[in-house]
């Protein structure tokens, strides 16, 4: 597993939607790219916007078929256009039914169901609505489905631990940044991000092992003042902090620059 976590106040440097959308965007985009299961908002006391970053991550990795569905005219997907594509295994391209292949995943959402008959209906993306048995299951909203047949559509519960690739991350909200490690630690190695820190390729290469989690700091303070706020240090939770941009060249590295920056050194070291 491989978990980020990023601040509530990711966005406090510009009040400027487009601008607050695009930044999102791209941390969907990191996530994307280099394979992360989850991203978790921690809330910093400075600045809490954690709503609007949740519901942008989510409409992103939400595939574009189901996103009428699942998302309103909502205010804050006002500029949902400028986020970019994922392009992600589970955002297919294929939107008929004579281009499914049985056997394939999809993510699909309940239209109706008929507790009587056994049976719902789920949009999977294509012209037709595919026939789910329910066999006691109890579903609503969003569903991750395999085909079974193509004539009938047919479709199966599926679930992501039997799925053989990446599907996509999860968004949740989490407490202060302090609570919210305290309840990792126990499954995470808990890795924290910061100029201050280490950039040793051997250590870090036994380090990114099992389920590891990056921890990265708001636009103002580094994460030391963070958990400063809750009398914490890095030593509460194993102490390991890196540096993945060694010798930068500007005074500062943007949280969504370090996420990538932090992913792409993860992603050859991890090999």
């Amino acid at each position: 597993m491989l978990s980020i976590l990023i601040p509530s106040s990711l966005t406090m440097d510009t009040a400027d939607m487009k601008l607050k959308t695009y930044k999102v965007g791209q941390v969907a985009r990191a996530a994307s790219i280099f394979c992360v299961d989850e991203i978790v908002i921690y809330k910093d006391r400075e600045y809490d916007d954690s709503r609007f970053i949740e519901k942008v991550l989510r409409y992103a990795e939400t595939p574009q078929y189901l996103r009428k569905r699942l998302f309103g005219l909502e205010p804050e997907l006002r500029f949902a256009g400028v986020i970019p594509p994922l392009r992600t295994r589970h955002h297919p391209t294929v939107s008929k039914k004579k281009d499914l292949k049985e056997g394939e995943f999809r993510e699909g959402v309940v239209v109706s169901k008929d507790v009587r008959k056994g049976m719902a209906l789920v949009d999977i993306g294509v012209e037709e609505l595919a026939v789910l048995r329910l066999d006691g299951d109890v579903v609503r909203g969003r569903v991750t489905v395999q085909v079974v047949s193509k004539e009938p559509l047919e479709v199966r519960l599926a679930s992501r631990d039997e799925i053989p690739f990446h599907w996509g991350y999860v968004v949740r909200r989490g407490g202060s940044l302090g609570r919210t490690l305290k309840r990792m630690k126990k499954d995470y190695r808990i890795i924290f991000t910061s100029k201050f820190g280490v950039f040793d390729m051997e250590l870090m290469k036994k380090a990114f092992k099992g389920n590891v989690a990056f921890v990265f700091g708001s636009p103002s303070r580094g994460l030391k003042e963070i958990l400063e706020d809750e009398n914490l240090a890095y030593e509460d939770f194993g102490g390991l902090v890196v540096n993945t941009v060694p010798g930068q060249g500007t005074a500062t590295v943007r949280t969504e620059e370090a996420i990538f920056c932090t992913l792409a050194v993860y992603n050859v070291l991890r090999q």
